[in-house]
């Protein structure tokens, strides 16, 4: 039985690719292959996700410092990360002083720089070499030693550096540091990231599986009348069907070669994504799939493939002296259609509460939902298309034409209703996600500098204030004082005329220390001897720098008035110091941002406010818009190659019709309202099938009101509308040559 059933897949699997003629199985072969090779490529791209972010996080983890840790025979580095950016791009490293020859060693980098040396990542030596890096170039004076390798980013744009400095030791969040490397540790997913993720990733992998069905039944009727034929020398019922599935089982098996093959190119373009995605690019080495989720897809894919040619079957009698269709003659049941989506919705809805974003129930609640639209929209097109009546030729050429095959037409639209409606539900959370992100504050810019001296930060504010449109920039000095106890407070460090402004001082002597009448906090006493707190955990210094002067309670009256100020000439007595100069910045070009961190320079850090977002929602969304991008096109692929092979199986009608006087005008106009049509009836479908998934996982599974966009809705609705006109525009050329009159002689 094993034997006659394997040889009856391989005469299936000869036929598709010999049948009615070489060149035409060729093409039929290939149209196969193309529709399952995008699904295999989608589906392989998406198995790695999980390995591309872990091997990322892998490479962050082996360059992250370990303070924990001495090693022995290795001279420790003093150590500052610097997290900035330059024109919108992120730049991040670290300065390293080191206190011997024997530093530790970084991934990817052969030796640490040491004073006036650096090394980059190739990005950052490419923008620094460029014109566009010319503003950058002076916070990156040093000599460049070599560049970072694989192993130490994250992705090949990203910007990272490691820079020689003798200040490192003295800046407050310095650490010693002998070895680098730690494990892994990542903030668990929010809810409504989470639900991001699962509402994104079913949109992206639903449209697969319907066009997998879909391609299966390219070259439907001259597939059946091979069948017909092998009826005819004496195969039976089961043989036919076992002969249908080899045919596709060829088709799934040149998709998967096909689908590895494109999945290749994809790595290899990759890393040759150079705008500022994924936070520094991708290596194609991490784009590795997951083959506990791969493989049982792979293998899921042929499965598929052959159970949707045999069930295609169903509503076909193949005899010896033909073939009979009987699906126009039965009205579809509306029943079993909506049995998925009822279902997804009861595990929607009960028992999901809390976090539930992650349960195996609410995966399959969303994919049983979407998987319910391309089943409904056959039935719909159906009524829709026997209440049409008469118009224009070419109007009632589309609608006879529906009536009389709606199922294709509607598998032919099946995967833009799935994505409208996985992309309004994904919408919907994202919406709801950047509601509940804090609103943006009306501060833009904050520098921060760590002077060591009151002169240094008298010149840093000098430097600052020349620039173009900063004179008037609020700039604020202060200090951390810790007492041999361990009691700690920070204080304001201000000149007389600027505490008289502040604070309404009238009586105000340089040299000296005043505490607002009010505060209960630690206020040092004349004579205290005091450490800077920064400067103290970094060198341990056993003696203390400042011995306090005169001390004055005075009333402070102010919005902004400190508690604790010391005046600068109270600092003239102390053998080092500490302060942390921050200035609160307008709104400014980038042009003047990256010319405020070339002022700050090493000493300090520039962070813009009110504009930067969650590192992981932000991967999450770009992950999710790219996704779009591609499944939109994956999806505008496979309605291409459905309409090309309607066109090769319809040719001789079109030409015949084209031999008995109706025009191409016609019959293009014709060929738009027989996508039109189904188009409109989608779009029906998916909008509210795409709101209800929308207030299904938001009300139910994450607890938060619904709130629709009708703006998004309409522009992701015009999107899929526009895919879809587009590619009828691409068939017209082909429409052009299945008219030619040399068609009728085809067989």
């Amino acid at each position: 039985m094993i034997r006659r059933w394997a040889g009856d897949l391989a005469l299936g699997m000869r036929l598709a690719l010999g049948g009615g003629g070489a060149r035409t199985a060729l093409v039929r072969l290939t149209l196969t292959a193309v529709g399952v090779g995008l699904g295999v490529a989608v589906l392989l791209t998406a198995t790695a996700v999980p390995n591309l972010l872990a091997a990322r996080d892998d490479r962050a983890s082996a360059r992250f410092p370990d303070v924990a840790q001495a090693v022995e025979g290795v001279d420790p580095i003093h150590l500052v990360k610097r997290n900035d950016e330059f024109r919108g791009r992120g730049l991040q490293g670290y300065l390293v002083q080191a206190t011997g020859s024997r530093p530790p060693a970084a991934p990817g980098v052969d030796r640490l720089p040491g004073l006036g040396e650096m090394v980059v990542s190739p990005a950052l030596a490419d923008l620094l070499r460029s014109s566009d890096g010319e503003l950058l170039r002076s916070r990156f004076s040093a000599r460049v030693i070599g560049t970072i390798g694989a192993a130490g980013l994250t992705g090949p744009n990203e910007l990272f550096f490691y820079f020689g400095s003798d200040s490192v030791a003295q800046q407050p969040d310095a650490v010693s540091v002998s070895r680098f490397g730690s494990a892994s540790s990542h903030r668990p997913l929010s809810s409504l990231e989470l639900l991001l993720v699962v509402v994104g990733a079913t949109t992206c992998l639903v449209p697969v599986f319907v066009f997998v069905v879909t391609s299966t039944r390219l070259a439907a009727a001259a597939r059946d009348r091979r069948l017909a034929a092998l009826r005819l020398v004496g195969a039976d019922r089961g043989q036919v069907h076992r002969i249908a599935a080899g045919e596709a089982l060829l088709g799934a098996f040149a998709g998967l070669l096909a689908g590895l093959a494109l999945f290749q190119l994809i790595r290899v373009l990759v890393p040759r994504i150079t705008v500022d995605a994924f936070r520094g690019g991708l290596f194609g080495t991490d784009v590795v799939p997951d083959w506990r989720l791969g493989v049982p897809a792979l293998l899921a894919l042929p499965v598929l493939a052959c159970v949707a040619a045999v069930f295609a079957l169903r509503l076909v009698v193949i005899e010896p002296l033909g073939v009979e269709r009987r699906g126009t003659r039965t009205r579809r049941k509306l029943a079993w259609r909506l049995f998925p989506a009822v279902t997804g919705g009861v595990l929607l809805l009960t028992g999901l509460g809390g976090d539930g974003a992650g349960n195996p129930s609410v995966i399959a609640g969303v994919v049983l939902v979407l998987a319910a639209v391309p089943l409904v929209l056959p039935w719909v097109v159906e009524r829709v298309a026997g209440l049409l009546g008469g118009g224009s030729p070419a109007w009632l050429l589309a609608v006879r034409r529906l009536q009389l095959d709606s199922a294709t037409a509607a598998r032919l639209v099946s995967g833009v209703a799935v994505v409208l409606a996985g992309s309004i539900a994904l919408q919907g959370v994202y919406d709801r996600t950047e509601f509940e992100r804090p609103a943006p504050q009306d501060i833009r810019v904050y520098a921060s500098y760590y002077a060591m001296s009151v002169d240094d930060g008298e010149a840093f504010t000098a430097a600052l204030h020349a620039l173009p449109g900063l004179g008037a920039a609020p700039v604020r000095t202060s200090a951390m004082i810790e007492t041999a106890s361990g009691e700690r407070n920070s204080v304001a460090v201000e000149d007389c005329p600027g505490l008289r402004a502040r604070t309404g001082i009238a009586d105000c002597h340089d040299g000296d220390v005043y505490a607002a009448t009010a505060y209960r906090g630690y206020v040092p006493a004349p004579g205290d001897r005091l450490w800077f707190s920064e400067l103290r955990r970094i060198a341990r210094a056993p003696v203390p720098q400042w011995t306090v002067p005169a001390v004055h309670r005075v009333p402070m009256s102010g919005e902004d008035a400190p508690e604790v100020v010391v005046t600068p000439g109270a600092l003239a007595t102390a053998s080092g110091v500490g302060l942390t100069v921050s200035a609160t910045l307008p709104d400014a070009d980038p042009d003047q941002v990256e010319r405020v961190r070339n002022v700050v320079g090493w000493n300090g850090s520039v962070s813009s406010l009110g504009t930067g977002r969650d590192s992981t929602s932000a991967l999450i969304t770009r992950v999710l818009s790219v996704g779009s991008v591609l499944v939109l096109l994956f999806v505008a692929g496979s309605l291409l190659v459905a309409a090309w092979e309607q066109l090769r199986e319809r040719r001789r009608s079109l030409a015949a019709l084209a031999a008995n006087g109706v025009g191409r005008g016609v019959l293009a106009r014709s060929l738009v309202w027989q996508l039109a049509i189904p188009v409109a009836v989608a779009v029906l479908v998916a909008v509210p099938a795409g709101l209800a998934l929308d207030w299904l996982v938001l009300r139910f599974v994450v607890h938060r009101p619904m709130t629709a966009d009708p703006a998004s809705i309409a522009l992701l609705t015009a999107t899929a509308i526009a895919a879809v006109l587009f590619v009828t525009a691409l068939t017209l050329p082909a429409l052009w040559r299945t008219t030619n009159l040399e068609n009728l002689r085809e067989e």
